[in-house]
């Protein structure tokens, strides 16, 4: 029974040492992990841009694999007594910590161009030192890897400085290395050497390959999960439009019924008993219709407003010119009452692949602005545009009362009126309307003005 005990407290000590021992391996594996990406997001913390973030990374992991391999040359030169190849091997290695350093002060790309001469230069003088026999210039092949490594290859000139300093310093090596001969090692220490580097250029190549393997696995699954993202948003906004169609209708059945109904009963109350009543009620009465008809033609701009670019027929060529000719007879009245002219300085292009209700909008809610908001005995509309490369810009000028700068942006907002119900009648959503046919087209819509003078509309509509 003796032996069983201590047999059975013998496996509970072991048991207790190999978990010690566990936790320990476990901890010095945390630790190196912990140092081995402390490295390599040296200055990837400071940017937010992924691919940044991807190329100082990859500048650290290959500045720290060069240091570690010149860690080995310089335990052959301390061995071989060789200082001369010791302080080259030596300016490497500093110049790989100044690589991280460099990044970690933000600094990357003057840390990708230090590497890249740094490396090219120092190989190519350590490989003269020990002689041709080491074959050391096959790193000079290998650095042909880097620049598309820690460049983006839109960074042309840097790409291309990476690939030519190490193709004219290999060109130039048989014409250099006779003129180090007594430097070299001797013959046995370089094929020492020959075997050595072998293995590490090996090593080299097979991680630059694995940089491109890895960096490539994970742009895929972040390619498949934007994909995912942009399938869900998809089903997401077609929910949405589907949800706004439904809106639109609920506006134009269910709310309208009831609005045009009071309106309608009103009108009938004032038909009926209009005569009989006192001055309070009659008063009463119109304020009732005139918010009801304001109440109804709010409704139709919301339902306008949410119906572009939905159920739109298929786009055409439009002619400006009959679109803006169809508002001048539609506003005739207006404009000989108020001894108006709308001008086109010069013939309006025809526009591909729009719709003409669309482009109605646009020109019919800023003319119609432009005659409203004037108090000019002779109110006037300049329509005119220019012709670019990708894109006409449009712009109608009038003689009116002006916007102020401070209006630059909100005037755009839906329900944003500038004056009151008394001043000018509107809903305040005519410009919101504009913007979104015109981003619908792809354009942009801004104004200039002068107070008490007048204002210039502009807008640009994109050649499809």
């Amino acid at each position: 029974m003796a032996k069983f005990y201590e047999s059975t407290s013998e496996l509970t000590l072991t048991d207790q040492s190999n978990e010690y021992t566990q936790k320990v391996e476990a901890n010095e594996m945390n630790l190196l992990k912990s140092v081995y990406l402390g490295l390599l997001n040296l200055g990837a913390d400071t940017v937010t841009d992924r691919n940044q973030k991807k190329y100082i990374r990859i500048t650290n992991f290959v500045a720290g694999i060069t240091f570690l391999g010149t860690l080995l040359y310089l335990t052959f030169a301390i061995f071989w007594d060789k200082w001369y190849w010791l302080y080259a091997m030596l300016s490497l290695s500093i110049t790989c910590l100044g690589v991280l350093a460099l990044n970690s002060f933000g600094r990357t790309t003057a840390s990708r161009v230090t590497y890249i001469l740094g490396f090219n230069w120092l190989i190519f003088l350590n490989t003269l030192f020990v002689g041709p026999n080491v074959m050391g210039y096959n790193y000079l092949f290998i650095s042909l890897i880097v620049p598309f490594l820690i460049f983006d290859v839109k960074k042309v000139w840097f790409v291309a400085m990476g690939i030519v300093i190490p193709l004219v310093l290999i060109y130039a090596f048989d014409f250099v290395v006779p003129y180090f001969s007594n430097y070299n090692l001797d013959f046995e220490q370089q094929q020492i050497l020959q075997k050595v580097g072998i293995v590490l250029q090996c090593a080299f190549l097979l991680l630059s390959v694995y940089q491109f393997v890895y960096y490539n696995n994970k742009t895929e699954k972040q390619l498949q999960n934007s994909n995912g993202q942009m399938m869900l948003q998809t089903s997401e906004l077609r929910r949405s439009n589907s949800d706004l169609e439904q809106f639109a209708y609920i506006i134009s059945h269910d709310l309208k019924a009831p609005v045009r109904n009071i309106s309608g009963f009103m009108s009938l109350l004032v038909s009926k008993y209009g005569s009989t009543m006192n001055p309070e009620a009659r008063e009463f009465v119109d304020y009732s219709q005139s918010g009801a008809k304001r109440l109804e033609r709010l409704i139709d701009d919301v339902l306008a407003y949410c119906r572009i670019g939905t159920n739109l027929p298929k786009p055409i060529p439009v002619n400006l010119n009959d679109v803006v000719s169809t508002i001048r007879f539609e506003l005739r009245d207006k404009l000989n009452s108020s001894n108006a002219k709308i001008n086109i300085n010069k013939e309006l292009p025809v526009i591909n692949n729009v719709h003409s209700s669309l482009m109605y909008h646009v020109f019919q809610n800023l003319i119609s602005n432009g005659l409203k908001f004037n108090k000019k005995e002779n109110p006037e509309i300049n329509i005119n545009y220019t012709n670019s490369l990708n894109y006409y810009t449009f712009s109608i000028s009038d003689n009116g009362i002006g916007i102020s700068k401070e209006y630059s942006t909100t005037i755009f907002q839906m329900f944003k009126r500038l004056h009151n119900e008394t001043e000018y009648d509107g809903t305040g959503i005519g410009l919101a309307i504009c913007k979104k046919i015109v981003e619908y087209y792809h354009g942009e819509v801004w104004f200039d003005s002068v107070e008490g003078e007048g204002t210039t509309f502009h807008f640009t509509i994109r050649k499809f």
